[in-house]
């Protein structure tokens, strides 16, 4: 290396050195001055914080509110005081106050004891009796009626001098169910009519489910001239036949 050339290198590294010691210096002076600041003005910033007035208000306390009153008792119950009996006259059967010392006194037979007045006597009672005297007398038991006597049975048309004779005579349709199956029967009637002419009644001797009611139910409707037996209307027995056939074709 030439002479020149490192003369140049001291020249550069001593401004180098000197560069750095300025800003060493001046960055003390820059540190220093902070914390001169801090301390100075640090308190004061401490003293407001710490002295700060903080404003309270005191509430007064709430009073204590009084307990309610008790609800007011029930009223009393009123006991009736009053338990005596009406008079009945004399206890017979009173239990005594004081035991006995010796047996009962027996009665004079020859003098009876009298009887109290009407309405009172011996309040146990006795099956029969008044509180008069003794005891009443039963009443008779009245026997039930006889029973009516049973209607004569009605007269057959061989006993009679003129039978019954319809007077209006209502058939009966021939049932739509026993029609769409295709049924035939034939219905057997026993009928009572009565002195006046009315069907008593009618039973179903001979027939079938799909036609027993509805014949009944027509031939109550049958009216007749009643029949007679020696001029007088009797009730006669009658038997009607009734054939369902459903016609061919």
């Amino acid at each position: 290396m030439a002479l020149a050339d490192w003369s140049r290198a001291e020249e550069a590294d001593t401004g180098r050195a000197k560069r750095l010691a300025g800003s060493y210096a001046v960055a003390a002076g820059l540190v220093a001055a902070v914390l001169v600041v801090g301390v100075v003005f640090g308190g004061q910033i401490k003293k407001q914080v710490l002295e700060e007035e903080v404003e309270v208000k005191f509430v007064p306390p709430e009073p204590v509110k009084a307990a309610p009153p008790p609800p007011p008792p029930p009223p009393p119950v009123k006991v009736a005081t009053n338990t005596a009996r009406p008079k009945l006259g004399s206890v017979q059967n009173a239990p005594p106050t004081e035991i006995p010392k010796g047996p009962p006194a027996e009665g004079d037979p020859n003098r009876p004891k009298e009887e109290g007045p009407a309405g009172e006597g011996d309040p146990n009672g006795c099956a029969g009796c008044t509180g008069k005297g003794g005891p009443v007398a039963p009443k008779p038991i009245e026997a039930p009626p006889a029973p009516p006597a049973p209607p004569a049975p009605p007269m057959q048309v061989t006993e009679v001098s003129t039978p019954a004779v319809a007077l209006t005579k209502t058939m009966p349709a021939y049932p739509e169910e026993a029609r769409k199956q295709g049924i035939e029967a034939v219905v057997v009637v026993k009928l009572v009519v009565d002195e006046a002419g009315q069907v008593e009644s009618a039973k179903v001797m001979k027939g079938h489910p799909l036609f027993d009611e509805v014949v009944l139910a027509v031939v109550r409707t049958w009216t007749f001239q009643a029949a007679t037996l020696d001029g007088k209307p009797v009730r006669m027995a009658k038997v009607v036949k009734f054939p369902f056939r459903l016609k061919a074709g």
